[in-house]
Parts: C-alpha cells; structure tokens; sequence
C-alpha cells in the first residue's frame, strides 16, 4: 500500500478509475509522505463527488482483500481481485479482450504454480514477477481459447507455464544434452571465478584459478535449470502424460537426457526383457506404460535391376487439343503498375511527454544542455569541476540556498532569521564564509527591498506554489517563487541569483526566461485569472524588477507560441549556445562540447 507507482498506477487504471485531479489531490493531502496516508487520514478535501464515491469504494474493497489475503490461496486471491472491481468486464469491452482475459487467467495460475513452489507469499510473488521482467523473460501472451478446447498446440515449456491440458506430449525427450561452457572466463555470484590461458609452448589451454569448479558448478546448475522446466512440461498433463524419446541405453551420455532421467526415476529394469509389447510399470500406485521400439539393422541391399529400354510414348489426343481450333490471341496485357514503396519515416530522436519550468528555460538557454541532460540522462558536474578554476558552491548551489531561506521567510513581514550561517550550512556543509556573506546579502536584498513592501499588501502571498497543466500532450509542472491569486487579479514573482556583470535585467529576462515568463502566465490564465502580472527580480539588482502583465485576450496567442516551443523540441534541434550560467555545471562541456570557446570559432552558435 505504500508503493506509490503501485498505488497510481491501480487508482487511475479500469480497476477505480479516479481523476488526475483527483491523484493531485491525494498527492497534496499526503504532504510527503506515502499516497496512501492520505487515505488513510481520510478523503482529501476538493474531491468531485464521483472521485470520493470511488476511493470510498476502494478503500472498502482493498481493506476486506487485505483480509481475505491471510487465508486465500493466492490464485483466489488474483481472482478475486479482478471479480470485485468489474476488471472482467473492462477488459472484456476492448478490442483484444478474450486475449487480455486470457492473460489474467494465466496470471492467476502462475500465482497458483508459485505458491506449490514458495508457498502463500504475496510479496514474494510480485517480487518474483518484477524480477522476471527485469531479467528479459517476459511471459508470453496467452492464448485466448480455454485449455480445454479441441484443439492441438503447439508450444515451448515458457508458453506452456500456468496452463492445464488433459493430454500433453513432450516430444524429442532424448535430443537435448549438456555442451559443456566454452566461455574463457567464469565467475559466480559468490566471488569464485577462473579462466583458460593458452600455453604459449604447446597453444593448449589450461585452466587457472577455479575454473575447472566454476565450470562444474555452472553445468550442475545448468543441469538443475533444464530439470525444472522438464518438470514444468511434464506436470501440465491433467488425464495423460506421453513423453517420446530416442536415446541408447548403453552410452553414459544419454543418461543426461530427459527421457533418461525418466528412465532412471523408473528404475525400468523390466525393459531389458521386454519385446514390443508396452511394459506397464507400477509405482507409488501409478501405472506408467512404456513402450521401446528398437533399433532394427537396416535390411542387406539388392542389386540394382538392368535398366529397361523406355518404350516411345503413343501420343493421345489430351486435353490440350480442345484449344487447338482457338485463335491466338496474343500476349496478355501488361501487369498493372503499383505505386512507389514510400520510405517508413524515422522515428523522432527525443518525443517529450513532461516538462518542467526549469526544463524549458533550460532549452531556452541551451537546447544542447537541454539535450545531453533531459534526453541522454547525464548528470551535472561537481560544482568544483563545472567551470576550470572555479572553487567553493556553484551557482544554482548559492541560488538554491537563496531559495530556501526565502521560502521559510514571512512575506507579511519579511526579515531574515537570526540564524542564516547555521541553516545554510546544514544543507552545505561546504560554504566558506565569502559564500555565506553573498547568500545572506542577497536573501536580504528581497526583505529590505520595495518590491517585498508591495507582496507583503498582496491578497494571500504564497510561497512555493505547485502546478501543472496539459497543453498539446505535454505536461507541464513547476512551482512559483511566490503567487497571489484574488478573484481575477494574480501577481506571480520570481527570484533570480543570476550575476548580472553589467547586463540590462530586462533583456536577460526576454533572452533566456521569455518561455519560462509564458508558462507562468498561462498557468495562472488556466486557473482563473483574467489578468496575470509576472515580476522577475534579480537580487543582485532589487530596485529594478522586470515585470509583464498577460490578459485573458493574449491566451490563444501565448498558447501558440508554446506549441512552437514544443515543438522544436520534439524536432530534435539541439544547438549549443554557450555561455557562463549554460556551460556552468554542463555535463557535455569539455567532453562533446567545446563550451564558451564555440563564441569565437562558430558564429552562429553566438
């Protein structure tokens, strides 16, 4: 239940069916902690009235499972689970829904075929099906026909797993044997390992370390793996188990094949006298019937007979000589012409799904950084090796410190607490106190500041205010500095720790915060609001705030621009465009990307 993907990913599936609204909710009422808290401390307030119809039903559903798991076999239990939701009927509704049941029933007997093995552990279980899939050995789909249809499969063991046949047939039971490793290098889980050298005299191998042992303990496990799917194959029979194999009794080899370790399970002594009447075996009060047919030598070859001169074929009138009287009608006409193949296009390098305001000022200020962190997955740099000679915090490190001390300050009465030093270091341990003297004055800069007087006579200032919005597929999510929303009016402002070494904050503002400026806008317009006034202050500079207000009227067009936002970047244009704040931390500087230096050879990077 504390599994938060686990719990969203049932809550906004077929199974309850809540609203995204209604997971913001949930989210917002747990605070930080596990999603099911704030059920747990009952409905999170807000809720549509078909939201809290549906997590009250969930809420009595889960609890009377969680009950009826302490006592239910865990296949029940699977059954149990899709029968009380109406998961049935969902999946019955689409397309493909006699193959998606099908895949629920066979879930249910591999739950069933793991609790003979494991016993009722519902935990192991899930365990063991994430670890499966981890390991690339994805089931395969089931068939959509009940096992007891009349009908002939064909399947391999992993197909076979969970299903229930009345006769089943393991065919060619005396082919497959032990190879043997040819790996050079052999390790195991526990740390032994060897390998095989070639002997620079004779060129023969020899083995050094364990190697000989690993090899061993590798074919025994082999052996014991090939064992447990035989005996997958062999107890999915109901009424009749056949299993048909060729092996020769007398060679050591065979023994290791399935049909020989049949045989030997057996103990069939009564084969060496048998002739080619089945032996009925009796044991443990089951009857086998085994059947031997023998190898026979192949019968002595007869002269070829002397070659019979051919007699000349008497022609006949065939049917041929009904079209004899026909006119020749010539070639038949040329075939049809197709139209050209047209190329499959390729698929798109980068399709964005979420993106957050820091994201999207980060493609704005260096789709390149954009790229090699949001797309190839790459990590900032240490803040010591982000710029060559740079030493102490970072930028976004002071920048993010400024942020806390004025998320934890009152913005009725803005003042610093007494205790910046202490709260700053806590979070990084590593500030000398040049750093701490520059975050505190610049965290003072805000308190003693004009613009702070005007928030502090705002309606409900706010700091810290999530939100997220859809727009052409693409979640967008963020925070606001700070926000104060009153009837039409909303007033959105942004701090900013950026060095301004002498630049106009107006046009740092519309160069690298223009589309971060736009998503705060159409947030507040999407909430509410008829008139939105979006205020950036650099801290370095607080008397000169840059500040735009947004009208209801300019929200198609804000919406547009967006969209071509979003769109470069699922176009894949990825350019670098350096600078000191960009390249600052960037994972690709000095590896794939020459960084500042690009300004004085690439022209069109400036």
């Amino acid at each position: 239940r504390y599994d938060d993907e686990a719990l969203v990913s049932v809550l906004a599936s077929p199974f309850v069916g809540v609203s995204n609204d209604a997971l913001v909710l949930l989210r917002r009422a747990a605070t930080r902690r596990p999603l099911f808290v704030g059920l747990e401390r009952g409905l999170p307030p807000g809720l549509h009235d078909r939201d809290e119809q549906l997590f009250k039903a969930f809420r009595q559903r889960f609890d009377r499972l969680a009950a009826a798991a302490e006592r239910l076999p865990l296949e029940q239990l699977c059954e149990r689970i899709v029968s009380e939701h109406d998961y049935d009927l969902a999946v019955l509704a689409q397309w493909d829904g006699r193959r998606r049941y099908a895949n629920l029933r066979k879930l249910a007997r591999l739950a069933r075929s793991y609790e003979e093995l494991r016993g009722p552990d519902i935990e192991g279980f899930v365990r063991f099906v994430r670890d499966q899939d981890a390991a690339g050995a994805r089931e395969t789909e089931a068939v959509a026909e009940e096992e007891g249809s009349d009908a002939i499969r064909l399947l391999t063991i992993h197909a076979a797993k969970g299903l229930e046949f009345k006769v089943v047939v393991v065919a060619d039971a005396g082919r497959e044997r032990f190879s043997g490793s040819r790996d050079e290098i052999l390790a195991l889980p526990d740390g032994r390992f060897g390998f095989s050298v070639a002997d620079p005299a004779t060129g023969k191998r020899i083995a050094a370390f364990d190697y000989e042992v690993v090899k061993e303990v590798e074919r025994a496990a082999d052996e014991e793996e090939r064992r447990r799917l035989y005996y997958v194959a062999m107890t999915r029979a109901i009424d009749r188990l056949i299993v048909s194999g060729s092996i020769d009794q007398e060679r050591s080899a065979d023994a290791s094949t399935p049909i020989g370790w049949v045989l030997s399970r057996l103990d069939a002594s009564e084969l060496a006298e048998a002739g080619e009447a089945p032996v009925v075996l009796d044991r443990d009060g089951a009857q086998v019937i085994v059947r031997v047919d023998r190898g026979r030598p192949a019968p002595p070859q007869q002269p070829a007979p002397a070659p019979v001169a051919a007699e000349e074929p008497v022609a006949e009138a065939g049917q041929l000589a009904l079209f004899a009287g026909l006119e020749d009608i010539g070639a038949p006409p040329p075939a049809p012409h197709l139209p050209e193949l047209v190329p499959i296009p390729a698929p798109p390098l980068h399709r964005v799904r979420r993106l957050s305001f820091s994201s999207l000022a980060e493609f704005e200020r260096c789709s390149y950084r954009y790229y090699v962190r949001r797309v190839a997955g790459l990590k900032e740099t240490g803040a010591r090796s982000a710029i060559p000679g740079q030493t102490g915090l970072a930028a976004t490190e002071i920048g993010d410190a400024v942020h806390v001390l004025l998320e934890h300050v009152d913005l009725r009465s803005p003042r610093l607490p007494d205790d910046v030093p202490a709260q700053v270091r806590a979070r990084y341990p590593g500030a000398t106190d040049d750093e701490l003297e520059r975050i505190r004055s610049l965290a003072a800069a805000y308190c003693e500041s004009p613009l702070a007087r005007r928030i502090a006579e705002l309606p409900d200032p706010a700091p810290e205010r999530p939100f997220a919005f859809e727009h052409d597929g693409v979640l967008l999510h963020g925070r606001l500095d700070v926000l104060s929303l009153a009837g039409p009016e909303a007033v959105v402002l942004d701090y900013k720790t950026n060095i301004l070494d002498g630049a106009d904050p107006a046009e740092v503002i519309e160069g690298d915060y223009r589309l971060q400026r736009l998503v705060y806008a159409l947030a507040c317009l999407r909430a509410g609001a008829e008139r939105v006034e979006v205020v950036y202050q650099f801290l370095e500079a607080p008397d000169a705030p840059v500040s735009r207000v947004f009208a209801r009227d300019e929200l198609p067009a804000l919406e547009a621009e967006l969209s071509v936002a979003i769109a470069r970047i699922n176009a894949g244009e990825f350019r670098p465009r350096p600078s000191e704040m960009a390249c600052s931390g960037c994972p690709a500087l000095d590896v794939v990307c020459a960084g500042l230096r690009l300004r004085d050879s690439e022209p069109a990077f400036a």
